[in-house]
């Protein structure tokens, strides 16, 4: 056998490791058979099948009953226009020193299950809501496994979308992934998805840049969004409502829906200054606002505030009251068929609880009985059912 040069093994060496790589990917990240090979659907490596069945094994849900509203409550229906399923992939620390991320955040298969998340929205009231379910594109078919049997389970529960980061925590990554990769990600169950996002087009600490609305990346995606006929969830950054306002322009047939506070600015009284959201809305019909910037004025749920601090905040409601419909109300009132609610829980375990679910929509139909009678359901729900209706 005639003696292999260095550079030879070398080239061996190299290829092999690519092969065991490659074969590591495979093995923790992707089915071993496609759904359509049989009955029995995807398999995976044992890890991810492990937390799949454990993020869907069922759960004792207290029977208490519908919650008590009081008569001066708004009584009806609620859609939750902003909820997040976590992840079955189990992240870094946080800021806080010695606290785990698992410890102050949900993941599902290890401290949440989806039947403990259906059992919070059922004793609140909230009837439905838009779920953002994360798929990452290293391992596309857990992540969709968990979307499918949740919408095979709880098929009036959640009006799923699809929320695909590109490595958003580095500085080479984006938002979101490309327009390939994501119909990729749709192709696999076609149908299953109702919306895209939601999607941070804002800075990154750190990591990500900003991604404008009419980027190149996301003027290549919103063909696919048609061809889906997906609805669109973006969390806007700073300077973006120009951008903004030409992508919807340039998509009629297609229903965004925004939030986030980086382009409301606090006006020398305190008061919140809210023209360049409106300007928005009134640029075109297609267009939403989900408030979930409710409680006073303050964002709560969030990892740095406690179970305890928030319930503490609403003791008293009524100077919370005070806030928020000075704020909203006036705005909810001009655009009465462009806006939504929605509370942006679902991150932070504890914003999971079923005494914190309680409060927030106790809170909120308080709220609501303080808007003009003919706007109440539309803010509370007929607006968020009206987007899917018309799809």
């Amino acid at each position: 056998m005639p003696k292999l040069s260095r550079k030879t093994l070398l080239i061996a060496a190299f290829c092999l490791a690519l092969i065991i790589v490659f074969a590591a990917v495979y093995y923790f990240f992707l089915p071993t058979r496609s759904p359509q090979d049989s009955n029995e659907g995807p398999k995976f490596a044992p890890f991810w099948n492990e937390r799949i069945e454990a993020a869907m094994a069922r759960s004792d849900c207290p029977d208490t009953g519908q919650p008590t509203v009081p008569a001066t409550s708004y009584q009806g229906k609620l859609i939750d226009g902003h909820i997040h399923i976590p992840s079955i992939f189990t992240g870094g620390v946080t800021d806080e020193p010695g606290v785990e991320d698992r410890q102050v955040n949900s993941t599902l298969g290890l401290n949440l299950k989806m039947s403990e998340l259906v059992c919070v929205l059922k004793h609140d009231g909230t009837s439905q809501a838009i779920a953002f379910f994360p798929v990452y594109k290293e391992m596309i078919g857990p992540h969709l496994e968990i979307v499918k049997r949740t919408i095979e389970r709880y098929p009036k529960t959640f009006i799923p979308f699809n929320m695909p980061p590109d490595n958003d925590g580095s500085k080479d990554g984006f938002p979101t992934v490309d327009a390939t990769t994501l119909e990729i990600m749709l192709g696999v169950y076609p149908g299953l998805f109702k919306g895209y996002g939601e999607i941070g087009l804002y800075a990154r600490d750190g990591g990500a840049p900003e991604l404008p609305p009419d980027s190149e990346r996301l003027q290549e995606i919103y063909p696919v969004v048609r061809k889906n006929k997906l609805a669109v969830y973006f969390h806007l950054g700073e300077g973006q409502r120009e951008s903004y306002k030409k992508a919807i322009k340039a998509n009629p047939e297609i229903h965004f829906i925004f939030h986030g506070d980086q382009l409301i600015k606090q006006e020398q009284d305190g008061r919140q200054d809210l023209s360049q959201i409106e300007d928005i809305l009134s640029s075109a019909p297609n267009v939403y606002y989900e408030v979930d910037e409710l409680w006073g004025d303050v964002w709560l749920l969030r990892p740095q505030v406690t179970k305890e601090q928030f319930s503490a905040h609403f003791k008293d409601y009524e100077p919370l009251l005070e806030k928020d419909v000075a704020t909203w109300k006036g705005f909810i009132e001009r655009h009465p068929d462009q806006v939504i609610w929605g509370s942006d829980r679902g991150i932070t375990r504890w914003t999971v609880d079923l005494q914190v679910g309680r409060t927030l929509t106790s809170y909120v139909r308080a709220f609501i009985a303080r808007l003009d009678p003919k706007v109440q359901e539309k803010y509370a729900y007929k607006n968020a059912q009206k987007i899917f209706q018309k799809q």
